[in-house]
């Protein structure tokens, strides 16, 4: 299968153009732009295959960001599962105003409730290296899903598990 055929199933199974394009472009760890050009490229048969799987779950209505794996959140690639909520671009206005907020505390400290992916306290931990970030959630899956990306990213956070202010204690 060309490169060209896989958009056109794309398009037939109903997945907007550019979520086809960032699935395969992902797929192939090739930007947007190169797949335009190479439209004529074969595909592997293990590329076509893992195409076709995750054509079927975006078709069927799984958001692009589970079935990628991964997320951009202010420059960071963080990994996702339906474990986590997709961090949100407006959620990087709230990171902002929190910057804004650890400049003039005197003591640099972070607690991130219910940090899902971790992008909150990850975000937070890469712009100010001297904040003391503690990132909870009560739920286990969440919580590995940040430790992972804290792990990838070489970030120094500290993890509770539990509710609320409660994990924080």
């Amino acid at each position: 299968m060309r490169i060209r055929d896989a958009l056109h199933e794309g398009a037939a199974a109903g997945v907007d153009r550019l979520d086809a394009h960032l699935l395969l472009g992902h797929l192939l760890r090739q930007p947007r732009a190169w797949l335009l050009a190479h439209d004529e490229d074969e595909l592997s048969a293990e590329v076509t295959t893992d195409w076709r799987g995750r054509l079927a779950r975006r078709a069927a209505g799984e958001p692009l960001a589970y079935v990628l794996g991964e997320w951009s959140f202010r420059g960071m690639t963080l990994t996702v599962s339906p474990a986590v909520l997709v961090p949100r671009p407006e959620t990087e206005v709230l990171v902002d105003w929190a910057l804004e907020c650890l400049a003039a505390a005197p003591s640099g400290d972070v607690v991130d409730l219910g940090t899902g992916s971790g992008a909150i306290a990850l975000a937070l931990a890469q712009a100010q290296p001297h904040a003391q970030v503690l990132a909870t959630d009560t739920d286990a899956r969440a919580l590995a899903v940040a430790q992972a990306n804290a792990a990838k990213l070489g970030l120094p956070l500290r993890f509770a598990q539990g509710d609320w202010w409660g994990a924080a204690q």
